[in-house]
């Protein structure tokens, strides 16, 4: 009896009312444990005693709630190296900085928000659009409210008018680390490290600071993101 019952169960559950069977078989869940990997920076080289920007790097989007991140940081350092990268871990929870022109005059170049808090230089490479008349261009300069652009493309008058409405992808980072670390050192030495993490952020983004007088080359990092 139990197993009769267990049989239609299974056959309305599952089967579509029918037995499970070669020819029908059980319906398979592909998304618990499942992993995405993706390439989020790519540098060639990366100057002595600087940082990678923002603008460098892909946001790792874990809105969906996947529990689980690792980074996979790649790096060759050159033969005169003495320590190394430190591998820093910005989040936001948006993704992208968002207001609108606050200035009564005009610009073609200079977008004005007086209630904007932008860490001073840190959009420069990510690029501003112009909401409201469709234009956009990439950010050459930021202090703490003002945006520059060379100039303003692919708009009805590629104009800041008061109150336009702006957005900056890739933006609105947190200033401090969530995390920092330091991989392997070895001059002249190619390395490849992975941590781990369990997440609660809803975007990632990674910054890699070159602490050498000389180059570091060929700098990846990926991330694997899943259950």
């Amino acid at each position: 009896m139990l197993e009769n019952i267990g049989r239609r169960l299974l056959r309305a559950v599952f089967g579509s009312g029918a037995d499970i069977s070669s020819s029908n078989p059980l319906p398979v869940d592909f998304t618990p444990g499942d992993k995405t990997v993706t390439e989020v920076l790519d540098e060639p080289n990366i100057a002595g005693a600087t940082t990678s920007g923002l603008a460098d790097c892909d946001p790792i989007d874990i809105t969906d709630g996947q529990p689980t991140l690792a980074l996979t940081v790649e790096a060759v350092y050159d033969g005169a190296a003495v320590q190394g990268v430190t591998v820093h871990l910005r989040t936001s929870p948006t993704n992208a900085a968002a207001g609108a022109h606050t200035l009564a005059a005009p610009s073609a170049t200079i977008m004005t928000d007086a209630n904007a808090h932008f860490p001073a230089g840190e959009l420069v490479g990510l690029t501003i659009e112009n909401v409201t008349d469709g234009s956009s261009g990439v950010v050459t300069a930021n202090t703490a409210t003002t945006v520059n652009v060379a100039a303003l493309l692919l708009g009805t008058d590629n104009t800041w008018e008061q109150n336009d409405i702006y957005s900056i992808p890739g933006a609105d980072y947190d200033t401090e680390d969530w995390d920092s670390w330091n991989p392997f050192f070895g001059a002249g030495v190619a390395i490849r490290q992975t941590k781990h993490y369990d997440v609660s952020p809803a975007y990632v983004k990674v910054l890699i600071e070159n602490l050498d007088a000389a180059a570091v080359t060929d700098v990846t990092v990926r991330a694997t993101v899943g259950a």
